[in-house]
């Protein structure tokens, strides 16, 4: 399923905001690998159009940082700058530096999964639905 048709999905449903979340990593990791694959394949079009897709799927992410410039949000713009950098320039090691980037960052947040439930059960964290959001199409 396109991962902005799932957060639709969950936007109105009562999943966790940390599995929509994990689901667009999921969509990063899973684009970028396969145009690590494609530029194996000496498919450069192709390894082209998926590194743009992996880079809109960032740019989502790096979209939903709190901006109120706690360490935690500028270390994750930080990290989502290099990563679309790397994407844009595309060279094979660019890309694998990216891939683990995100993979590194997707492990993070399962690891907090649980927590992060139980945060927006308890109310610290307002649920998808109570806040204003950005529908994307792609």
């Amino acid at each position: 399923m396109n991962p902005y048709a799932r957060y639709q999905l969950q936007a109105s449903s009562t999943e966790p905001r940390i599995d929509m979340l994990l689901s667009l990593f999921d969509a990063a990791c899973d684009r970028t690998e396969a145009a690590l694959d494609a530029m194996a394949g000496a498919d450069q079009e192709t390894a082209r159009r998926l590194r743009v897709r992996a880079r809109l799927v960032v740019l989502g992410l790096w979209s939903g940082v709190d901006n109120d410039r706690r360490e935690k949000g500028v270390n994750l713009v930080g990290l989502y700058q290099f990563v679309t950098k790397s994407l844009a320039e595309g060279s094979l090691e660019e890309v694998r530096g990216s891939l683990e980037v995100l993979r590194t960052l997707r492990e993070g947040f399962r690891g907090i999964r649980e927590e992060a439930i139980q945060l927006e059960r308890d109310g610290v964290i307002p649920p998808i639905d109570a806040i204003c959001a950005i529908h994307a199409v792609g």
